[in-house]
């Protein structure tokens, strides 16, 4: 009896958290990505969850990537919406540029092993208007995702610094499968 009851229970908590872990969308802070063994020494986290370069590095590249999970996702936005990428990113102006791109690579089954797609991208050069704020800026998936078992997928960032005082940083990213899905 007591044996049943645990199994009764388990399987109540396992249910649960699936059917909420379904209907969430996928989110991370910017510290939370990989920043690339070359560029380790040029980064900085901030207090906010923000990746930025460091303030005492001239110019460089900083290359993050973060591993998306989307295996329990569905998505089907209505009509008039579509399944997005969302990026809080800063953009101090001339000197400064972050390059957000989601990436879906084939693993086997229907993807050809190591294709590589571009999914969405989030260029804040193509947004113009310098800030030293964080601003959201957001891209619609240019195809379907593809039978998410057959794939992988990642997030790579790139906050370019090109003169001195360019400040370019990452705070979060999220997938959304409709702009209702993310929205507040």
């Amino acid at each position: 009896m007591a044996h049943t009851r645990k199994l009764f229970i388990a399987t109540m908590i396992v249910l649960t958290w699936a059917s909420v872990a379904s209907a969430q969308e996928w989110a991370v802070a910017g510290f939370t990505g990989i920043v690339d063994e070359a560029d380790t020494s040029m980064h900085v986290f901030g207090s906010n969850g923000a990746v930025a370069i460091k303030s005492s590095v001239g110019r460089g590249t900083l290359n993050v990537r973060y591993p998306v999970d989307m295996r329990v996702r569905e998505f089907n936005p209505p009509d008039s919406d579509c399944t997005e990428l969302r990026a809080n990113l800063r953009d101090t102006g001339s000197g400064a540029r972050v390059i957000v791109r989601l990436m879906r690579l084939g693993i086997g089954g229907e993807a050809p092993v190591g294709e590589l797609t571009l999914l969405a991208e989030i260029d804040s050069n193509a947004f113009g208007g310098a800030s030293n704020q964080y601003i959201t800026h957001r891209a619609c998936f240019t195809q379907d995702p593809g039978f998410l078992t057959d794939w992988t997928y990642f997030v790579e960032a790139q906050l370019i610094k090109t003169v001195a005082t360019a400040n370019p940083g990452l705070m979060s990213l999220q997938i959304c499968s409709s702009q209702d899905a993310c929205d507040p």
